[in-house]
C-alpha cells in the first residue's frame, strides 16, 4: 500500500511542478530580473519546496535528520542527473555549451556551499561545533554565502537581461498569484512524502540514509526535472540550467532550516554516508563548470561531453549507497 501511495504522491508533484516553467518565464520577463535569477532563486527555491518541507516533517514530527539531510544530498545529485537529460531533449548542440557567466556564478555557489557541508560533517567527528541563535556555525556560514551570492547575482543579471514582451497577455500580479498557489500545493505533498519516507524505512529495514538519497530525492527532485525539460523546449535555456544549480544551493541553505529545527547538535547527529553523496555532487558540479567554462559546439551522440560523465557519476554513487543501505 506504501508504493502505491508513493507512486500517487510523485504523479501529483510532476503535475504541479510542469506548470512551474511556464510561469516562472513570465515573472522572469514581467520582473525583469533575468532568467538565471529567477530560475536560480525564485524556481529554485520554489522547485526545492519538497525537500524543505520532507525534511523539517522528518527533523521535527519524525526525528529523523538523517533521512531529511539523505534528500536533500541525494536531490543534489539527482538535480544534476536534470541537466544530462534536458542535455538529450535540447536540440540546439550540447546544452551547457550554451552557458552563461551567470549560470557558472551558480554553479559556484552551490560548490562553496557543498564544500562548506562537507567540512562541517568531517570537524563534528571530532569536536562540537559551536553556535548561536539556535543554529551552529556552518549552518549560519552556509546561510550567508546563499544570501550574498545570490544578490551579487541578481545585480549581474539586472544588467544583462532584455525584456522581450512574450508574455503582453498576461499580468503579472495573476502570475504571481498562480505561482503561490502551485508553491501551495507543493508544500502539501510533501509534509506526505515525509511520513512515506519513514514508512519505506520501515517496511524494508533499510537505512534513512539511503531511503532519502534515492527515493525520497528521486520525487522531490520531480519538480525540477519537469521544470528544466519544459523551459528547454520553451527556449529558456537560462531557465532550465539556472533552475538546477539554484536549486542545489538552496538544497544545501535547507541545512540552516534542519539545524534550527533540530533543537540538538545537528551536524554531529548526521552519518558520515551522506560525505559520499556529498563529494560526488561537488565531483559532478566540478564536471558542469568545465563544460560551461570551456563550451564546443561538439556533441558525441548528440549531447555534450559531460552528459556521460554526470550520468556514470549518479550511478556509480546509487550503487555504492545501495550497497550500504542496510541498518546496522
Amino acid at each position: 500500500m506504501v508504493w502505491i501511495q508513493f507512486g500517487v504522491c510523485a504523479l501529483l508533484v510532476i503535475l504541479v511542478g510542469s506548470r512551474f516553467s511556464f510561469y516562472g518565464d513570465i515573472i522572469a520577463e514581467k520582473s525583469g530580473l533575468g532568467r538565471v535569477w529567477i530560475g536560480a532563486v525564485l524556481i529554485g527555491a520554489a522547485t526545492s519546496l519538497p525537500e524543505l518541507v520532507t525534511g523539517l516533517s522528518a527533523v521535527v514530527l519524525i526525528k529523523e535528520p538523517n533521512l531529511a539531510v539523505g534528500g536533500i544530498v541525494g536531490s543534489c545529485l539527482f538535480n544534476l542527473v536534470i541537466l544530462a537529460v534536458a542535455d538529450v531533449v535540447y536540440r540546439g548542440g550540447p546544452l551547457l555549451s550554451q552557458g552563461t557567466k551567470g549560470q557558472m556564478l551558480s554553479a559556484s555557489l552551490s560548490l562553496i556551499m557543498m564544500g562548506i557541508a562537507v567540512i562541517a560533517l568531517v570537524l563534528s567527528r571530532w569536536v562540537e561545533l559551536p553556535g548561536f541563535g539556535g543554529m551552529q556555525v556552518p549552518s549560519w556560514l552556509i546561510l550567508v554565502v546563499y544570501l550574498v551570492g545570490y544578490r551579487f547575482i541578481m545585480v549581474y543579471e539586472k544588467g544583462e537581461f532584455h525584456s522581450e514582451d512574450n508574455y503582453a497577455r498576461f499580468s503579472a500580479s495573476w502570475s504571481y498569484w498562480i505561482f503561490g498557489l502551485l508553491s501551495f500545493t507543493m508544500i502539501v505533498l510533501s509534509v506526505w512524502l515525509a511520513y512515506l519516507g519513514e514508512d519505506i524505512s520501515n517496511v524494508t529495514g533499510w537505512d534513512t540514509c539511503f531511503v532519502g538519497a534515492i527515493f525520497l530525492a528521486v520525487v522531490t527532485s520531480l519538480p525540477e526535472l519537469v521544470v528544466s525539460c519544459t523551459a528547454v523546449r520553451l527556449g529558456a535555456i537560462d531557465l532550465a540550467v539556472g533552475n538546477v544549480f539554484g536549486s542545489n544551493a538552496f538544497n544545501i541553505a535547507i541545512l540552516a532550516f534542519y539545524d534550527l529545527a533540530f533543537m540538538g547538535n545537528f551536524w554531529g547527529s548526521l552519518s558520515l554516508l551522506h560525505l559520499l553523496g556529498l563529494t560526488s555532487a561537488i565531483v559532478m558540479t566540478g564536471i558542469t563548470f568545465a563544460a560551461m567554462a570551456h563550451p564546443r559546439e561538439r556533441s558525441v551522440l548528440g549531447v555534450g561531453w559531460e552528459t556521460p560523465f554526470i550520468l556514470a557519476g549518479y550511478v556509480l554513487t546509487t550503487w555504492f549507497l545501495f550497497l550500504l543501505r542496510v541498518r546496522g
